[in-house]
């Protein structure tokens, strides 16, 4: 039995929705696999803009492995995520399509990203991944067109990478798709703006010659799917 306490900045009738939510018991089945754990304090939580579902929980747990060694316990809980690496190909030459964007965390005013988001209540990576890309690249795609990369490269044995697995709950699950386009799709491409204020996030998309962009790289899942697109380009040869 777990002993429950929360911060009193957490309203009492938020406090069922918190042990409720899809990305506290997805994160608490998983941990108690592998871990005991006796006691969760829930520092604080943030919520969608619409509704009162949990996106971010930072909690602080008591736990020890199995044997009793006792383990570190902060924890922000956010669910697992996609990302989508997608390249053109013209006239012989490669381009990456990506989004540039406000990343507030790490004093940045257009971070140079593959089209992400968080997995939604579905729990359906592959739909996740096309509906970002229609949203954050206006790109429609099928489902046939994306490769897996965490499939390829962990055969099954994995959802995702951990993007920081010292606190972050996190897996991203890879995808890359392939695109032939001529000049000028791959200028019309380049440079679309997108605006969704309710989630506040103001998008560019942008296009640069392959290469290019992976010196520009600074982003740890845009470097894990260009790693993961290498490998998967020599292994169909």
């Amino acid at each position: 039995m777990i002993e429950y306490t929360y911060s009193p900045e957490i309203a009492e009738a938020d406090r069922l929705v918190i042990l409720e939510s899809r990305i506290y018991k997805d994160w608490l089945e998983k941990t108690q696999e592998k871990f005991v754990v006796t006691k969760v304090h829930f520092a604080s939580v943030d919520f969608l803009r619409k509704g009162r579902q949990p996106l971010f929980i930072k909690l602080d747990a008591t736990a020890t492995l199995p044997d009793g060694r006792p383990v570190h316990g902060i924890v922000l809980v956010r669910g697992n995520a996609v990302g989508v690496l997608v390249v053109l190909r013209c006239e012989g030459k490669k381009y990456l399509l990506l989004v540039r964007q406000p990343r507030f965390a790490i004093s940045e005013q257009a971070s140079l990203e593959i089209p992400a988001g968080i997995l939604d209540w579905t729990g359906d990576y592959r739909k996740v991944a096309l509906s970002e890309l229609e949203e954050e690249a206006q790109i429609k795609a099928d489902d046939s067109e994306l490769i897996d990369l965490m499939d390829f490269w962990y055969k099954g044995k994995s959802e995702g990478f951990a993007a920081s697995c010292g606190l972050l709950d996190e897996r991203i699950r890879l995808y890359a798709i392939e695109r032939d386009v001529t000049p000028e799709q791959l200028k019309a491409m380049d440079g679309k703006d997108q605006e969704y204020t309710e989630e506040i996030e103001w998008i560019k998309t942008v296009v640069l010659p392959y290469e290019e962009a992976a010196h520009e790289f600074i982003d740890g899942k845009n470097l894990i799917a260009l790693f993961l697109y290498e490998r998967w380009l020599d292994a169909q040869k």
